[in-house]
């Protein structure tokens, strides 16, 4: 200890020559090398432990399965400006949706009303139709461990409400959930999005997105992100549309109310002819040909109109956004499952690397307690013979 106090004296530099050699730093790792064969079963014991514990742990964690959709969002930003455009002529309101351009669309994924609609749609569970949101409680094992505890929440929860006493079947309107259903729901909502939900761009200069969905369970996985997936598609594409749509709609009751006005004049025209057929006079004729005039006014009034409807509908379906999906889930999923002998490895791998690094500073703190020792009896010593 005392050659290893010299060797630590000359790395700080504390010695009279004030050097420290290769040879020096071999000798420091020597003396640790030689406490850590010393105690050689520690090392052992412990990586055997951490190998254990590894097993343990593969054996009880929770595989996750993920469900992963590569698209790309289609749609002519061309074929918008035009349909802008011919909205303007016909003085009707333009289709300038810019707060779902570019990568604000991928917000939409993370939304936390579209995961709550995504949980009250319906999905085919043992042959019954159920919410994912009951799907969820099922996987979750909530159900299971509700019902072999049944008696237990009727003595010991009188007053108070469980999620046992809580349903949320297929079918019921958001507007009849009671407050608990709504914090329930909600609760779930915001651990999927927080822990389940990811969704990100390959390449900034690419328009292909990935969304992934990981779950404990393979088959609610897989289910649960191609619903959430339609959903986010189908507002994406009902709300970047829903303007044009409206556009159409406004035009196609001008053209209707033309179609009558022109029904009604070609119905004047008849009967008017008819109860006129003999008469020779020229007020007839004249009155004829302002019927004929109207008429023809009216019929290319709507013409034109539904010429105009058609070239909207045209250019809404080239507007239309389309999520083509490239990659879509097919089972088995990938997992994360842990392998038991990988677990027995890296558990025993960090044990022993463990149990080195506090052999090392135990030894460490020894000579330090060793050499304050020395120190402590050398000072006495010296102050005797500066009496002397």
């Amino acid at each position: 200890m005392a050659e290893l106090e010299e060797l630590y004296k000359s790395l700080l530099g504390e010695t009279k020559e004030e050097s420290f050699s290769l040879n020096d730093l071999l000798k420091i790792v020597k003396v640790y090398w030689d406490f850590l064969l010393k105690y050689w079963w520690i090392v052992v014991v412990v990586g055997l432990l951490g190998g254990v514990f590894g097993l343990i742990y593969a054996c009880v964690r929770t595989t996750k399965y993920e469900a992963r959709y590569v698209f790309t969002i289609g749609g002519s930003s061309s074929s918008a400006s035009q349909m802008g455009s011919i909205s303007a002529l016909l003085g009707l309101g333009s289709n300038s949706m810019g707060a779902f351009s570019g990568d604000n669309i991928l917000e939409l994924f993370k939304s936390r009303s579209l995961v709550e609609n995504t949980l009250l749609s319906p999905t085919v569970y043992n042959g019954d139709t159920i919410t994912f949101m009951e799907y969820a409680l099922i996987c979750d094992s909530v159900r299971v461990k509700c019902m072999e505890r049944e008696d237990l929440d009727e003595e010991t929860e009188e007053g108070k409400v469980s999620i046992c006493d809580v349903e949320f079947p297929y079918g019921q309107q958001r507007s009849t959930f009671t407050r608990v259903q709504d914090s329930i729901l909600l609760a779930k909502a915001g651990a999927l999005l927080q822990a389940n939900v990811s969704v990100e761009k390959r390449d900034k200069k690419l328009s292909y997105v990935e969304y992934a969905f990981t779950y404990s369970d393979e088959d609610f996985a897989k289910a649960f992100a191609a619903s959430h997936l339609a959903q986010v598609s189908s507002f994406y594409v009902n709300t970047k549309t829903e303007l044009s749509r409206l556009n159409i709609s406004s035009f196609q009751i001008q053209a209707d109310s033309v179609r009558k006005e022109l029904d009604k004049a070609l119905s004047s025209r008849a009967y008017y002819a008819d109860g006129n057929m003999n008469a020779v006079r020229q007020s007839v004729g004249v009155q004829l040909r302002k019927l004929d005039t109207d008429i023809q006014i009216l019929a290319t009034s709507y013409a034109e109109m539904i010429k105009n409807i058609e070239v909207l509908k045209l250019d809404l379906a080239r507007e239309t956004p389309l999520i083509q999906v490239i990659d879509h889930p097919v089972f088995p999923l990938p997992n994360d499952k842990m392998r038991k002998a990988k677990a027995i490895v890296i558990g025993g791998f960090l044990g022993g690397f463990l149990s080195c690094l506090a052999l090392v500073a135990f030894c460490y703190y020894l000579q330090m307690k060793e050499q304050l020792v020395t120190e402590a009896s050398v000072l006495p010593a010296e102050k005797k013979e500066d009496e002397v």
